[in-house]
Formats: structure tokens, sequence, C-alpha cells
């Protein structure tokens, strides 16, 4: 429990000082100025008094019993002060010092001498290199922190590994008018993580909404646990900054090349059900209005307006964002029709005309609220000097408190001259902006995190029609002969254990082998090199295809022969496989703690130059292989543009599917490529031409 932490009793603050400019001033000025409802204890050994307060020499002279201690002292003095709270009793030390882990070298093992001490003397460690904590809850009010926002109460917890990330996302919400329940940012996290914050959170009742902040993930797999636990009752948004940081490691498949650094966080994110976000504004955005609206049912919204053009720019944002503005049941527009102005527009939007009145706007809401067709509605709106702005607010705050439609305002306005209708509206909970965009982005983002929160509940349908056994028996044959690639023909064969097809295939080393391999698979044949030295085979000219008879595969067969000279290579003849549709890649990567990441993208010569791939974790739902296939951008290639012949999407999904299983399965396939496979037209296969697979010893194996 993180009780002492967040909801102290008492709080010492272990080098409070005197003078302003000082971290040890700032603390304890915060805790007495967010009314801090506990015991404060000034810890200075030349001061006999820290604001009015008695100071004591150490901790262990504090006469009363102290849950939460702040050391801001020398880096090197850390572990025996906190060897000192562990006879104390302190339950929890937010460690403010820095010059650990951050700074390398020395840092790294004084880090590690410090969270060896904690564990010792039984106190939890939130930091080192922290800001600290926040609680607004009137009954604890505690700002144990050195920052300087003083944030509004509300329902938004906010988490992040930055301290300054953090305070700026603090300072928007506090702008927007959005509130706060609990702040952490707790540096490099040795003890204390993100996901132990975030479920004591998901238990926290004033908690509505949570923010996460990330700049590296030490343990995906429990945020992923975590945020798929706590994800179900309340939304959790995404940040991470750091996205285009150079991701250097040594990787020996296309899909190792293609995985960005924020790859497996983006995955996390979206596995767990998160909503992720790439800018701090829509961030702070969506929390305002998650807070205060409740989820819709769907991503169809409904748009009312008395000015034509910020409704269609709310309207272009909401339909680029994935959510659509469809038209008016004729029983809606009847009802509008016989009680809106003449020269008011009944479609969607709805356009009262600058001289819509108080019972215009009453009227337009209800029919939407009323309207099945509608799952949220966006309120536009500028506020005429002829029209009873405050009377418009009071009508529409009437029917949106208690409303089961979310509600999203969006008010035009000089804020000085209008703040009673901008606070009615407030006050009834809806979340008010000042540009269309803005509040069209944060309805969009409430319809996506329903549509996560259903992904994430979604389990994965049980496959059948494939052979676990064999495929591991084939797996053990590489590693019994200390391949560190899985052969091509027994590649095939990994993929035919489950259920993907492959061509006829036959492994050779001489010539005279492969025309006898070609006379029994049937011409015209394809002839690749097979070397595990040769990652894309295309690309290396080691790939020839098409070969009519025996005279062309002599001439190819001398060809590769010469450009890949080494003594002992193997060859793959393979049948020639035309007539199916555009080529995509499946690929897979095993990540520590997570599994396999599954890649789909364009395949073929496109994947290194198009970059169009897009992650998911195995094993796979169906919803969520069709979504992965429609999230690249050279999707509608593959749905039939310009009069070309649609993709099979639910026989490509099923193919993706098995692959991932396959992995799953397979934990020591570490990286994998099927590139490419042809995808199946209307009832046909897909069709796997090339595959590759990388294997290693388990760390079991390894050992033994």
């Amino acid at each position: 429990m993180l009780d002492p932490l967040f909801r102290p009793a008492s709080v010492a603050v272990i080098g409070a000082s005197n003078r302003r400019l000082t971290i040890g001033y700032r603390i304890i000025e915060n805790l007495l100025e967010s009314g801090f409802n506990g015991a404060i204890y000034p810890v200075n050994p030349r001061a006999a008094f820290v604001r009015s307060i008695p100071a004591y020499p150490s901790i262990l002279d504090v006469p009363g019993e102290v849950d939460l201690a702040h050391v801001i002292v020398k880096n090197t003095s850390v572990p025996g002060l906190i060897e000192e709270c562990g006879r104390k009793g302190v339950k929890v030390a937010i460690i403010n010092t820095s010059g650990f882990r951050e700074v390398g070298g020395e840092g790294i093992a004084l880090e590690r001498k410090l969270v060896e001490t904690a564990r010792a003397h039984g106190v939890r460690l939130f930091g080192p290199n922290c800001q600290g904590i926040i609680n607004t809850d009137p009954e604890v009010s505690a700002y144990c922190n050195f920052t300087f926002t003083r944030p509004l109460p509300g329902p938004i917890s906010l988490v992040a590994q930055s301290g300054g990330v953090a305070e700026v996302i603090n300072n928007r919400l506090f702008e927007l008018g959005a509130g706060l329940r609990m702040y952490a940012s707790n540096g490099n996290a040795c003890d204390i993580s993100i996901p132990e914050i975030i479920e004591y959170w998901g238990d926290d009742p004033g908690t509505k909404v949570i923010i996460c902040h990330i700049e590296s993930l030490a343990d995906p797999a429990e945020l992923l646990r975590v945020a798929r636990k706590v994800g179900r009752r309340k939304p959790i948004l995404g940040f991470k900054s750091g996205r285009t940081r150079a991701g250097a490691r040594a990787v020996s498949s296309h899909t190792g090349g293609l995985m960005k650094e924020d790859t497996t966080t983006r995955l996390v994110f979206r596995e767990a059900g998160m909503l992720s976000f790439r800018d701090q504004a829509s961030l702070c955005e969506a929390a305002y209005a998650l807070a205060a609206q409740p989820l819709p049912a769907g991503k169809r919204i409904g748009v009312v307006t008395n000015a034509g053009g910020p409704a269609i720019i709310g309207t272009d944002e909401l339909v680029e964002a994935g959510c659509s503005v469809p038209e008016l049941g004729e029983a809606t527009r009847r009802k509008l029709r016989a009680v809106l102005l003449d020269e008011a527009c009944v479609t969607n939007p709805v356009d009262l005309m600058a001289t819509g009145r108080p019972e215009h706007f009453r009227e337009a809401v209800r029919a939407l609220l009323d309207d099945e067709r509608i799952d949220g509605i966006l309120l536009s709106f500028i506020t005429p000097f002829f029209v009873d702005c405050e009377g418009v607010a009071r009508e529409v705050a009437a029917l949106v408190r208690g409303a089961a439609k979310p509600v999203v305002g969006v008010v035009m306005t000089r804020k000085a001259s209008w703040q009673v209708t901008l606070r009615i509206l407030r006050d009834a909970g809806i979340p008010v902006f000042d540009l269309p965009e803005s509040g069209a982005r944060a309805l969009a983002a409430m319809t996506r995190v329903a549509e996560g929160r259903a992904v994430a509940k979604e389990a994965p349908a049980v496959l059948s029609g494939h052979n676990r056994g064999a495929a591991a028996a084939i797996v053990d044959e590489a590693l019994a002969r200390d391949r560190s690639f899985v052969p091509q023909e027994r590649a095939f064969k990994l993929l035919a254990a489950y259920g993907l097809k492959t061509p006829p295939a036959v492994e050779t080393g001489t010539l005279e082998q492969t025309l006898e391999a070609a006379a029994e698979i049937g011409y015209p044949v394809v002839l690749k090199i097979e070397r595990d030295d040769v990652v894309h085979k295309s690309e290396a000219g080691g790939v020839i295809v098409g070969l009519r008879d025996e005279a062309e595969l002599r001439l190819a067969f001398e060809e590769l022969a010469h450009r890949f000279p080494r003594a002992g290579s193997r060859f793959l003849v393979a049948a020639f496989v035309t007539g199916n549709g555009p080529e995509v890649i499946l690929g897979g990567k095993q990540e520590e703690g997570l599994g396999p990441v599954i890649a789909f993208g364009l395949g073929g010569i496109f994947v290194e130059a198009l970059h169009d791939v897009e992650f998911a974790l195995a094993p796979l739902s169906m919803r969520r292989a069709r979504e992965l296939i429609r999230s690249i951008r050279g999707y509608p290639a593959l749905a039939g543009a310009r009069g070309r012949k649609p993709v099979d999407v639910d026989r490509l999904a099923d193919a993706l599917r098995r692959f991932a299983l396959l992995l799953a399965d397979n934990p020591r396939i570490t990286e994998a490529d099927v590139n490419p496979l042809l995808a199946p037209l209307a009832g046909g296969d897909p069709i796997a031409l090339d595959a590759r697979f990388k294997v290693e010893k388990s760390q079991e194996e390894h050992r033994g």
C-alpha cells in the first residue's frame, strides 16, 4: 500500500532550510501553504526553527512517528540517512537529491547501495532525483513537492518520469480549469514504480482519469498487466517522450530493423487499452473531457452550432480522427423543423444561426441526446451580444447534467466579458475549449478510449489445425546442429505446421541436386541462395525467379555460385508462384517480458523503402489481426485501390494469427520474417514465398 506516500499523517524534511532559494525551504513552504493536515518535522542540525516550526538535529530526534521523509542532502550521505530512517520507523522516503544512476559511473553503484540499505531497513523509496508527490484531497492536502503550480482539486491523477514534463502538464490542466487529484514524479524510480502507482490510483475512488508519462520502460510486462486491470475501470492516457532517438541495435531481420525505440511503449499502451498521445496539449484536453463527461457508446457525433465556419472546422477534425458526423434521423429532423427558426439548418451539423435563442439550443441538444444515431455532441457556440448567452448556458447545462452521452463545449468569446456564461457551463460538468479543433480532438479521444477498452477485454480465440510438436522438433533440430537460423526448407515446414501454405521447395548443394529438385517440382522455378549471412536475399541479388527450363536453371545456378563463392553454400529450389494478391510481410521479434512483437506491412522490396509497418503483441484476436492489417498506410493497395482485386482480409488475418501463435508457442524463435507473403484474393490462400527464423537456446539450455 502506498498510503504513507500519498496520505501521510506526518512528514519530515531532512535538509530543511531557512534559505528561501533552496528545495528544503520550498517543501516546507508548500506543505504549509497547501494546508497539510498532518505534522511537519524539519530536520536541520544547525537551526532551532524552520519557518517558525521547531527543527530537530536528526530524524532520530523527531518526537513523533514519521510516515514520510523528504531527503535533501549530499548524494553520498543519503544511504546513511536512510539507515537512520529505518531505525526511526519511517515508512517511505522521497529522495529529492540527484547524483545517482542518471549520472552513470559511481552514481549507479551509489543508487544500488541506497536500494540495498532501504530494503534492509524496511524503507520504501520514491526517487531518487525526483520532485515528489501532491495530493489535493482535503482530508490530506499534501504538497510534498518543490514545484510551484497550485493545482485545482479534481479527479485527474498524473504520474511522470520527468519532473519537467509533469509540471508542464500540471500547469496546462490548471489553465484549462481541470482539477488534479494526485501528482507523482518519481525520477529514477529505483523502488516505487509507475505501475505500482497506477495500481494504487486504480483503487482510489477520487481518481477518474490517469495520465502516465514514460521516458523508458523498466518493466513493460508489469505496466501491461496493471494498465489492463485498471483501464477496465478508468481511462489511462499515455505519453511517451524520446520517440525519435536512434535505436541502434544489431538485428538480423527486417522486423528488428524496423522497430523504433518507442515501439514497445506504444504497444504496451495500445494493448493495455491506454490512449497514446504525441503532444501534451491534446493529452491535457482529453484528460479534461474524460474527467468531466461519460464515455460515448460509439463514434457518431452530432454538432450543434450558431456559426457555420467553426462547426465545419470541428467536423473536419472529428472525421479525420476517425469519427463520423452522420445524417440525423427523419424523426429528429421533423422535431427540429417544428421548433427552430426557419433559416436554421437541421442537418448535421445543426446550425441554429447567430440569432439562435436559449430555447433553440435547448431543443437542438435535447433532440441529439434522444437520437439513437448520435453517440456524443460537440457544442460550438459564439457569444453574440444580441443573444441571452447566459440563458443558452443555463438551458444546455440543465440538459447535460446526468446525461448518458458526452457533451463537449467550444465557446469562442472574449472570456473577460462572458465569465458567467463560461462558469455556468463548467459548473454543469461541460468541458469548455477555446477552439473547435480542441473540442473535436477531445471528443474523438473519448471515443478512442471506449474503443480501446473493448479491444483490451477481447481474448484471442483458440486456433486449430496446428502441430506444436512438429514445430518444436524443427527448432530443436536447428539448435542441436548449432544453427542460428532454421534452413529455408525447414522454415517452410515450420509454417506448414501452423497451417500456413508454402510452395514446394528443396534445399540443394550441387548443380545436379538442383536440376533433380527442379525436375521433381516442375518448371517454372525460383532459385535462392541459402546462407545465414544473407539477410535480404533480393537486395543482395540472391534470388532469381521465373526459370522456365533446365538451361535457364543452369545459368542461374552458375550466376549465384559466382556471386556467392563461399565453399559449402546451399541453395533452395522452389516452385514459382503467380496469380495471388500483393506482397506483404509478417514479422516477429521476442521482447523480454512481453513475448513476440508481431509486425505487418507491405512486403517484398517495399519494406525497408517505405517503413509502412505496424506492430502488435502475440497472440492475436481476429479483431486485432484485422485492425493491424487495416492500420498500415498502404492498406488501400490491399483493399482494391484503382480497380485492383481486393485482398481477402479475413484469410490474411487468419494467417497473421497463425504466425503469431507460432512465435508465442516457440519462444526460442527470437526473430522471424515471412517476406514476401502473397496476400490471398477472395477464396484463395496466402502463400509464404520466403521465411527466415532466427533461433536461440533458452537460458535453461545455456546453463545446461
